[in-house]
């Protein structure tokens, strides 16, 4: 049986990575011709565009449990982005990255400390509080970032699209 940690953190995650794939393939039906153009969209002029929502959703997920590994974490890197397809490549490849992480390695993690490091900024961690108080509430923040964007340019998408499959009982 998967482990309640792993299902809780990596398996929501996951199942909401999969979800943004659709969402942002309805962005790009929508979008046609200006997708490209609108990986710089912004929801205010003093928030990250399109690109770092993505990128940091990418980055709240997989990239903290390789932070958890080494023992430090931070913001995403810089990294040139120049087109709506790459952004798009990089969360199904990430999407990969956290269906083959061990369950069994997750746990080992949980108690692991690691410190969060922004300039002379630092916070210490173990990885569950890492995990569930910094990593999933940022991965929630740049997902629905995202589809709000995507929503402010009139991409057909709801709350349905947004919760995907769910983890239904279903006997």
């Amino acid at each position: 049986m998967t482990t309640p940690i792993y299902k809780s953190t990596i398996g929501v995650m996951i199942r909401q990575a999969e979800a943004l794939v659709g969402i942002m393939a309805a962005g790009r039906e929508h979008l046609g011709d200006g997708a490209d153009a609108f990986i710089n969209e912004k929801l205010i002029d003093d928030m990250l565009p399109f690109s770092f929502q993505i990128r940091a959703v990418c980055h709240s997920s997989y990239g903290n449990i390789e932070a958890v590994r080494a023992g430090q974490a931070g913001p995403p890197g810089a990294m040139e982005i120049e087109s709506y397809a790459q952004l798009e490549t990089m969360l199904k490849e990430t999407i990969e990255q956290l269906k083959a992480i061990d369950p069994a390695e997750l746990d080992t993690l949980m108690e692991k400390d690691l410190i969060f490091v922004l300039g002379d900024f630092k916070l210490p961690f173990k990885g569950l509080g890492f995990m569930t108080s910094f990593a999933m509430p940022n991965f929630f923040f740049h997902m629905t970032t995202a589809y709000n964007l995507l929503r402010q340019k009139g991409v057909p998408i709801g709350k349905r699209e947004y919760l995907g499959a769910m983890d239904l009982n279903m006997g």
